[in-house]
C-alpha cells in the first residue's frame, strides 16, 4: 500500500518569498490545482527574475591545443543565468502539470525505446529509503555506462570516436511554434485542452518582475513568519538577510497593484516592438519536461540513425554525446548539423568536441582533435563527461569540478573565520569545526534520515523527509569511486581533503 505521505509528493511548500502568501492549507491547495476548469482560467502572478553568475576558471590553449599560461587556470569569464522562480501557488501548478506530463513522456519514451537516451530531468528525488536502497540512476551511473561502452568498443573496433554536442541558447531559443505541436503530440491530441494551453501561454510569453526592484519596494515591510507562527511585517537591511530572517513573502497578493503602478512589471512578450516567439523561462517546474518534449522527435531520429551504425547516442539537457566508429565523425556531425536546424536550433560549433580513443602500447588513450585534425598537442586528453573525466583507462572527477568544491571549503571557512572574530563573548576567535566538518568532510559525508512516529500509533514508523542528511561533495565522490572501482582514481583527489580542510581553519585565524 502507497505511503499516505508520497501522494502527491510533486506539492511543495516553498521557502522563498514571493508575491502572495505561502498556501495555508495543502488540501485545499491541491484540490484547487487539479480542478482543470480552474486552470483555465488561473491568472499566474509574475514571475521573479534573478541572474545567477558563476566564475569559469579554464585552461587557455592556442589554435593546435597547445597550453599558454603555464597551464594555470584563469577565471576566462562569468556564466551567467536568467533565472525565473514563480510564487508558492503557480509554482505547485506548474510541479503538478509537469508530473503529469513526466508520465505521458516516459510512456512514449518506452514505446519509443528511447529511456536510455535522455538522462537530464527524468525522475524527481524519491524518498530517502528508496535513496538508501540505491535503486535511483543519476550521474554516476549514465557517465559510467559511457565509459565502459568506449572501454568495450576499443576492444572490438580498436577506433572509436566521443564527440560532443552543445546547443547553443537552449532554453531562449525553443520555437514555441514545435513546443505547442510536441506538447500536443506528448498528449496524443489535435489541439491543447483548456488548462495546458493556459499553462503554454504563461510559460512562453510571462510577465516577471526584477528581485532588486521588488526587495527595494517592499525592504521596509517584509512579512516574516516568527517563531510562534505568526506574521508580521519587518524590516530587512539586505536582500541576502531574507532566508535567515524567515521571510514567507514581500507583500499580499494586492501588492500587485502597487507593483504595477510603479512600473516594474515587464513582459516577455515584445522586444522593442516585435513579438517574441522563441523562448521559455528558466527555472519554472515546467521547463524541463518541456526542453525535453520539445527534443523528443530529434532524440528519436538521432538514436535511430546512430543505432544503425552501432553507436551510442546520449543527450542531458542541451549536452548530446555520440560514441561510433571513428570513421562515421564526419557523417554523423553533419547529421547533427542538419537535423538540429529543422527544429529551429544550433548547435554550438565552438563547444564541439571530437576525441578519439585507440590502443597503444597495451592500453587504450585517449586524444582530442583540434581545428578538425590531430596535433602534436592532441595526445594525453580526457573526455569530460557529467562532471568526470576519462583518459581511456582511468576515470577522475573533471578538475574544475574538484577545483569549485576547495574555493567553496575556502570561502566557507574564511567566513566563520570573520564571524568569529566579531562574537562579543567567550568564544570570540573560536572557529566552531563541527558545522565546517559537516559540510566539507568525510564526517558529513554519510547520509541519513530520522523517523517520526506515525500518528495513532506506538511501533510504527516512517522517514522524515524534512529531516535528511543529504551529505556533501564527498559523499557523492566516494559514491562516484564505489561504482567505477574497477578503473577509478577518485580516491586518490580526495584523500587530502581533511588536510586541506584544517590548513584553511588554520589560516583563517591569522588576519581576525
Amino acid at each position: 500500500m502507497k505511503n499516505k505521505d508520497n501522494i502527491d509528493d510533486w506539492y511543495k511548500i516553498k521557502k522563498y518569498p514571493h508575491i502572495g502568501y505561502p498556501s495555508k492549507s495543502r488540501r485545499q491547495t491541491i484540490s484547487y490545482i487539479k480542478n482543470r476548469d480552474k486552470i483555465a482560467v488561473h491568472g499566474f502572478a509574475p514571475f521573479i527574475h534573478k541572474i545567477i553568475s558563476t566564475n569559469r576558471y579554464r585552461k587557455d590553449y592556442d589554435s593546435d591545443g597547445k597550453s599558454i599560461n603555464s597551464r594555470r587556470r584563469t577565471n576566462r569569464s562569468r556564466k551567467n543565468r536568467d533565472i525565473y522562480y514563480a510564487n508558492n501557488l503557480d509554482s505547485n501548478i506548474y510541479a503538478y502539470y509537469s508530473y503529469i506530463l513526466n508520465i505521458h513522456y516516459d510512456e512514449i519514451l518506452e514505446e519509443k525505446s528511447l529511456s536510455e537516451v535522455v538522462t537530464a530531468y527524468r525522475k524527481s528525488r524519491e524518498n530517502p529509503d528508496i535513496i538508501q536502497k540505491n535503486s535511483k540512476r543519476n550521474n554516476i551511473d549514465f557517465a559510467d555506462e559511457v565509459f565502459r561502452y568506449i572501454k568495450n568498443q576499443v576492444d572490438i573496433n580498436g577506433d572509436v570516436v566521443a564527440i560532443a554536442f552543445d546547443i547553443k541558447d537552449f532554453f531562449p531559443s525553443l520555437s514555441h511554434r514545435i513546443l505547442k505541436q510536441t506538447w500536443c503530440d506528448v498528449l496524443k491530441t489535435d489541439q491543447l485542452p483548456a488548462d495546458h494551453y493556459n499553462l503554454f501561454k504563461n510559460i512562453t510569453r510571462f510577465s516577471y518582475v526584477e528581485e532588486s526592484h521588488l526587495f527595494n519596494l517592499f525592504k521596509n515591510r517584509v512579512i516574516v513568519r516568527k517563531k510562534d507562527g505568526s506574521l508580521i511585517e519587518k524590516s530587512i537591511e539586505r536582500i541576502e538577510h531574507l532566508y535567515n530572517k524567515n521571510a514567507v513573502a514581500y507583500c499580499e497578493m494586492q501588492g500587485i497593484h502597487e507593483i504595477r503602478r510603479k512600473g516594474l512589471i515587464r513582459t516577455s512578450k515584445r522586444v522593442n516592438g516585435k513579438i517574441i516567439t522563441t523562448g521559455i523561462c528558466q527555472g519554472s517546474a515546467i521547463s524541463a519536461i518541456l526542453a525535453n518534449i520539445y527534443m523528443l522527435n530529434f532524440d528519436e531520429l538521432i538514436h535511430n540513425e546512430i543505432s544503425k551504425i552501432g553507436g551510442l547516442y546520449r543527450r542531458y539537457s542541451d549536452d548530446m554525446i555520440v560514441i561510433c566508429p571513428s570513421d562515421k565523425k564526419s557523417d554523423i556531425i553533419q547529421l547533427f548539423e542538419e537535423n538540429i536546424r529543422n527544429i529551429e536550433l544550433n548547435i554550438h560549433e565552438d563547444k564541439t568536441q571530437v576525441f578519439h580513443f585507440s590502443h597503444y602500447q597495451g592500453r587504450i588513450i585517449c586524444k582530442q582533435e583540434f581545428n578538425g585534425k590531430i596535433t602534436p598537442y592532441s595526445a594525453n586528453r580526457n573526455f569530460e563527461y557529467l562532471g568526470f573525466s576519462f583518459d581511456g583507462e582511468y576515470v577522475r572527477l573533471k578538475t574544475s569540478s574538484l577545483a569549485n568544491y576547495y574555493r567553496k571549503m575556502k570561502k566557507g571557512v574564511r567566513r566563520s573565520g570573520f564571524y568569529s572574530s566579531k562574537i562579543n563573548n567567550d568564544t570570540k576567535g573560536e572557529i566552531f569545526k563541527r558545522r565546517l566538518y559537516k559540510r566539507y568532510s568525510y564526517i558529513g559525508s554519510k547520509r541519513c534520515v530520522k523517523y517520526k512516529r506515525i500518528q495513532g500509533t506506538t511501533n510504527q514508523w516512517h522517514p522524515d523527509k524534512h529531516i535528511i542528511n543529504w551529505g556533501n561533495y564527498i559523499t557523492y565522490a566516494k559514491k562516484a569511486h564505489a561504482k567505477m572501482s574497477s578503473y577509478s582514481k577518485i580516491d586518490s583527489q580526495i584523500k587530502n581533503h581533511w588536510k586541506n580542510l584544517h590548513k584553511e581553519i588554520e589560516k583563517s585565524k591569522k588576519p581576525y
